[in-house]
């Protein structure tokens, strides 16, 4: 209905509905893709940037849009810095398993990310949270990027058990168990921190 066709005693509410209506015209395609937004940080020949980072759980919160993690990560200098990562939804990580206690602050991890072009900010590869103990299995999860019947998972599930805390029928994440030993052997079979995680 237009303003045109409005009766009379309903005329200035017609204005408003057309203007609200207008107004989500007009924002709607800028909100969209904002939630889209992740800009990966690309190498020179075109391909998304993998970083590997040790740090501290600052912050694990399951919420949405997405869900986050912020760890304490000492830079070169030794100077403490900030790093956000972003997860799934917090729907999809409560269906595969995740809680909010599956990171802890004061958790020391290894992360795989993909970096973003904004800095200190990234979307969740992959977190190796580490043992208490040298004796303890540290977890592996592994999420954004290689989930899924992809040659990293077949390589994880052929060497490493899996922690059975994460539903992996979703095909988004998976959680092993990796010990001292495992650990090396995967070091040296693909080298790199973290190799193992890595195209």
């Amino acid at each position: 209905m237009s303003v045109r066709q409005c009766p009379t005693g309903l005329l200035s509410t017609c204005r408003f509905v057309t203007l609200v209506f207008a107004a989500v015209l007009v924002v709607w395609p800028r909100l969209t893709p904002a939630h889209h937004s992740f800009s990966p940080l690309l190498t020179a020949d075109g391909e998304e940037t993998i970083r590997v980072l040790e740090g501290t759980v600052r912050i694990f919160k399951i919420l949405n849009p997405h869900g986050a993690l912020i760890l304490n990560v000492t830079d070169e200098t030794g100077a403490t810095e900030g790093w956000l990562f972003e997860l799934s939804p917090a729907a999809q990580l409560a269906r595969e398993g995740w809680g909010d206690d599956l990171l802890l602050p004061g958790d020391k991890v290894t992360v795989a990310t993909l970096q973003s072009s904004v800095p200190n900010r990234g979307r969740l590869r992959a977190v190796l949270m580490h043992g208490e103990t040298q004796e303890e299995a540290a977890h592996l999860l592994v999420s954004y990027g290689i989930r899924g019947d992809t040659p990293i998972m077949r390589r994880l599930r052929e060497r490493l058990p899996t922690c059975g805390t994460i539903d992996a029928s979703y095909n988004r994440t998976e959680c092993f168990l990796i010990d001292a030993q495992a650990l090396l052997a995967l070091e040296e079979e693909f080298p790199g921190q973290m190799g193992y995680v890595m195209p």
